[in-house]
């Protein structure tokens, strides 16, 4: 029931925010562009053991989620910033490398989407060398105090695509 509740969150989120995005001003989409450009230097900061820039761009109010790569769910700033400490303090190399390819993005006056595939080459857990890791993610921004703050995340293994049994 809680997974069906947060997908429709979240195609709520990304429809609600495609609608706006048509008809809202390039100044919004240009700011929003701008703010994932700095997301990105922070989720580098993040895969590299230092989660403090993530948790100030966080939202830390009750309704801040997660359904991070490392599986579970949290719910309300109290479980998801320590959850964030502990997944940052995951990955053990300090030269970790990331890119992000959005496949979609939508930004309206108070929330914002994100829709993209992240490739890193970390290291994490007992792993003795760096390895590759893809993750499809969806995350939800809303602007508070006039700035973007991430509100959801949800990142995942990127696994090989399957055919349906003929």
């Amino acid at each position: 029931m809680k997974t069906q509740l947060a997908a429709a969150l979240v195609l709520f989120v990304i429809c609600a925010c495609s609608n706006q995005h048509k008809n809202s001003g390039s100044d919004n989409e240009a700011e929003f562009n701008s703010f994932l450009r700095s997301w990105e230097t922070t989720q580098d900061a993040f895969i590299n053991g230092d989660p403090a820039k993530w948790k100030a761009n966080s939202s830390q109010g009750p309704d801040a989620t997660i359904f991070g790569g490392f599986g579970g769910f949290e719910k309300g700033w109290d479980q998801v910033g320590p959850r964030y400490d502990w997944a940052s303090s995951q990955f053990h190399a300090s030269n970790a490398t990331k890119t992000v390819e959005y496949l979609s993005t939508g930004v309206s006056d108070g929330l914002a989407f994100s829709v993209s595939i992240e490739r890193s080459r970390v290291q994490t857990g007992a792993q003795s060398k760096a390895g590759e890791l893809a993750l499809r993610v969806t995350q939800i921004f809303r602007k508070e105090n006039g700035s973007w703050k991430l509100l959801h995340r949800h990142a995942d293994p990127l696994v090989e695509k399957k055919a349906p049994d003929a």
